[in-house]
């Protein structure tokens, strides 16, 4: 009853302001003399415009009042209503007919605009709703948001959704099931072609071509079966999409690690059988030819010792690879002096540089850094003997270390020839080598591969700066703060 009041005073005043339109018409034209005509063109004016704006019930109202008005103002004899003359039947019906006309031609053409306004919101409901959909890339993800996005953008008070290739059922509140699965799975068994309405609530099939990919169940809308339709359509498009690009997710995966594992076996062939031959082909020698002298057998000895040290790293280097693929690796950070670590590791490595000069810069302000001390030495030695092996014999490397707000930066910088553009964003992948590095330097492609991922272990990172002819620089990153 309190709602109705509202209401109720609206029309009141509505009404009221007819009357006061008409008398107000009546007093202009008493004090501003007309003909006949002039008057009742401008009472019917009125009731156009009335029937244009409001409902048939107020024109009608304002066509009788206009009618009696015109003739107790108007037509002789003033001051009296006389329906008996013509004239009056004649204004009051073409009042009448005036009203109903366009306010039918009015009803019909606000109608029109609700129901074009409405498809309009719609239609803005649909593509939100697909909009939202596709923010999703795997297919749970998207079965677990889409009854939430459903509620939101349609307003539904509860929807769940069954999704056949996972066989779960997902719901827009927890709290509220809407249909336990069992009888989710039975609606969707049942293969129905529309949208069925039963108990308040209404199932919407998934179709898909000729399969089913589940079925929707929402509570409350008020849309009509074209909109369910369409809201199935999109769920079902967005699953199907979502599954396909699993598919190919799977797909290039499986390709991926098969590009890695014939890279792997020709890894092994090339870089491991070649010591292998050397080492088997210096003890053949040595074995068969026992009154070699004493020099040659040395350098026989020197062959098996250098080309096993190699087998042992390149052995290593797999190991090491596979552990930290495998994420067996701990990293305990401790804080560790930067300057000593940077000359421990070029001592260890003096057999490698020779007399190759390397410059050592650590900032005054550095002193000690949270690291994995192995772990970080790794690292440096994969850097410095990119460096040796990628640089002309006898040019410098400049290894520097320093820090800001919140990082240790530690640079590893070298003269050789360079890495091209093109190879750049690839330098870091397993078993990756680039056109001239290959016909450089033997390797497995597999040094900054680890480098990479002991750095991301920690919570750094690395990055690579590199001219055609000026050399190249890798800079690595670790936090100032140890990672939790």
């Amino acid at each position: 009853m309190e709602k109705d009041t509202p209401r109720a005073i609206k029309i009141l005043l509505r009404y009221a302001v007819l009357t006061a339109a008409a008398l107000l018409l009546v007093e202009f034209f008493r004090k501003v003399p007309a003909n006949h005509t002039t008057v009742a063109l401008s009472f019917l004016m009125l009731v156009l415009v009335t029937a244009s704006q409001w409902r048939l019930a107020y024109s009608a109202y304002l066509s009788v009042l206009s009618a009696l008005l015109y003739n107790f103002f108007f037509l002789p004899p003033v001051g009296r209503l006389t329906i008996a003359d013509p004239q009056n039947w004649v204004a009051l019906g073409a009042f009448l007919c005036s009203s109903v006309l366009v306010s039918h031609l009015a009803e019909r053409e606000h109608q029109h605009a609700e129901s074009s306004e409405g498809r309009r919101r719609e239609v803005e409901r649909l593509y939100e709703f697909s909009q939202q959909l596709l923010l999703q890339e795997d297919l749970r993800g998207l079965a677990r948001v889409t009854p939430s996005v459903a509620a939101s953008v349609f307003g539904f008070r509860a929807v769940a959704l069954y999704v056949r290739d996972e066989d779960a059922a997902y719901y827009s509140d927890p709290r509220n099931e809407l249909l336990p699965l069992v009888d989710l799975k039975l609606a969707d068994s049942q293969n129905e072609t529309g949208v069925v309405s039963r108990d308040g609530f209404h199932l919407i099939p998934l179709p898909l071509g000729l399969r089913s990919l589940g079925v929707l169940a929402v509570i409350d809308g008020g849309f009509s079966p074209q909109i369910y339709e369409a809201i199935g359509s999109l769920v079902a498009i967005a699953l199907e999409r979502a599954a396909a690009v699993e598919r190919s997710s799977r797909l290039e995966a499986s390709r991926e690690n098969e590009r890695l594992r014939i890279a792997l076996l020709d890894s092994v062939t090339h870089d491991l059988r070649t010591p292998l031959t050397a080492i088997r082909a210096a003890a053949t020698t040595m074995v068969s030819q026992p009154d070699l002298p004493q020099a040659e057998r040395a350098d026989l000895a020197a062959v098996v010792d250098e080309e096993s040290a190699r087998l042992d790293r390149l052995i290593g280097q797999a190991v090491e690879m596979a552990q930290l693929d495998a994420a067996t690796v701990q990293v305990h950070t401790r804080p560790q002096d930067v300057r000593e670590l940077i000359e421990t590791t070029l001592e260890e490595m003096r057999p490698l540089l020779r007399d190759r000069a390397v410059e050592v810069t650590v900032g005054p302000e550095l002193s000690r850094a949270p690291m994995d001390r192995e772990l970080v030495h790794r690292v440096l030695r994969h850097l410095i003997e990119n460096a040796v092996k990628y640089s002309p014999q006898g040019s410098p490397i400049a290894v520097s270390a320093a820090k800001d707000e919140y990082r240790l930066l530690v640079t590893v910088a070298d003269r050789g020839p360079g890495i091209e553009l093109g190879e750049q964003p690839f330098v870091f992948d397993k078993y990756f080598r680039g056109k001239k590095q290959r016909s450089q330097a033997t390797g497995t492609g597999m040094g900054l591969a680890i480098v990479k991922a002991i750095l991301e272990a920690h919570g750094g990172g690395i990055e690579l700066a590199s001219q055609a002819g000026k050399g190249t620089r890798f800079t690595f990153w670790l936090p100032l703060a140890a990672a939790n």
